[in-house]
């Protein structure tokens, strides 16, 4: 009787699994999260027809996966393209991201540029992923936030006028758009 009580303690305070728990990245593993849920947030943004119509969530399908493998140290994991759902079939793509790891949190951030029609106006996005690791589920974030730089004159044009054309009066200064992900661990 108190053997079989302890084993049931045991089991409900959840120290006997079947196979290694998972807690956070691993090194020199391959994770892959299925994707089940995609949003798309505006903040601070234009709501011109033109701009917000421009932007969509993310597709996802069925068959949708969010995978990458952590580096031998534990310190870095990388995107992968995989066309099953073995690590056999994986690469890594010719642009990869590469994550940093704390704990079970991942993060990624770049900076990029686009030059804007016929000014000389770029609209530059700092662009942040965070993988958030919840051990059975997950989230990603991808918070993009939207400057104009490069020429005070035409990006002053370029903001007024999107403004005039925003029923909220906004342009992209400081927008963020923000692509929210989530789903399971695989």
């Amino acid at each position: 009787m108190i053997r079989r009580t302890a084993v049931t303690l045991l089991l409900a305070l959840g120290f006997l699994t079947c196979g290694p728990a998972k807690k956070g990245p691993q090194p020199n593993e391959t994770y892959f999260w299925k994707v089940t849920k995609s949003d798309l947030v505006f903040g601070n943004c234009s709501d011109a027809t033109d701009f917000r119509t421009s932007i969509t969530p993310i597709t996802i399908t069925d068959n949708s996966y969010f995978v990458y493998k952590v580096a031998a140290d534990g310190m870095t994991a990388v995107s992968q393209s995989c066309t099953a759902l073995d690590v056999k079939t994986c690469t890594t793509p010719a642009s990869p991201v590469t994550f940093q790891i704390a704990g079970t949190e991942l993060t990624f951030s770049q900076d990029r540029k686009d030059l804007i029609d016929t000014t000389t106006c770029n609209l530059q996005q700092t662009e942040t992923w965070t993988l958030r690791d919840l051990t059975n589920s997950f989230t990603l974030d991808i918070d993009n936030v939207l400057a104009l730089t490069d020429s005070t004159t035409d990006c002053d044009k370029v903001e007024a006028n999107l403004k005039t054309r925003s029923p909220n009066m906004l342009g992209v200064v400081g927008c963020v758009v923000s692509y929210k992900l989530s789903g399971e661990y695989r």
